[in-house]
């Protein structure tokens, strides 16, 4: 198998429904209410990305209609927010999480606004992930000491039909290979990578 980039243009122009973006300024409220104690509360490892221009791409995404099934999962979904637009999209969505304290608040936050999406806690590795990673290698993914969450909810990766990521710089070559090997077959990956940047992959069968 192997990963081909597709084009993916993201209008982020485009209107965002009412309730999204109430949605969006409730989350904000509350990440930024967690950033004034941070001290209280560090996570060496939480950065939010850009919400908005993740929620624009994923309706561009939708629009390309070439997504085989409905089932998205995010990996390392902090407060849950990007779980939640997917299911504002129309996906059936899980976000995992290592962190308890942010899978704690993202249901929180969900459940303020009736979404019925699930945020699970654990490691969004497949069992041995961690092997494909390069020696000496320092991921932030591979800090994760809790178990995957797959087992503990009888799935694997390749149960879902897209994967969301933002990886850390340096790691996504990583996050990639671990798509590759356990993600299924015509599987899409949407990987933030910074503002105003973000691609999208499909796995497929080599030529």
């Amino acid at each position: 198998m192997r990963l081909i980039q597709l084009p993916l243009e993201v209008d982020d122009a485009e209107p965002i429904p009412p309730e999204v973006e109430l949605f969006l300024e409730n989350s904000q409220s509350r990440i930024q209410l967690y950033w004034d104690q941070w001290n209280e509360r560090p996570i060496e490892q939480y950065v939010a990305c850009d919400f908005n221009y993740v929620w624009g791409a994923i309706q561009s995404l939708l629009r390309k209609k070439i997504v085989k099934g409905n089932s998205f999962v995010e990996w390392g979904s902090g407060f849950g927010v990007v779980t939640g637009l997917a299911w504002y999209s129309g996906l059936s969505s899980v976000g995992i999480e290592a962190e308890l304290f942010l899978v704690e608040e993202g249901r929180k936050l969900l459940a303020q606004h009736a979404i019925h999406a699930e945020l699970w806690h654990g490691n969004f590795l497949p069992t041995g992930a961690e092997k494909l990673a390069e020696q000496q290698s320092d991921h932030p993914s591979l800090y994760h000491r809790v178990p995957s969450a797959y087992t503990k909810h009888d799935c694997d990766l390749d149960d879902f039909s897209i994967v969301f990521a933002y990886p850390w710089p340096g790691e996504e070559h990583f996050q990639r290979e671990v798509f590759c090997r356990y993600a299924g077959k015509d599987t899409l990956l949407l990987m933030f990578r910074g503002p105003y940047q973000i691609e999208l992959y499909r796995k497929q069968p080599r030529e």
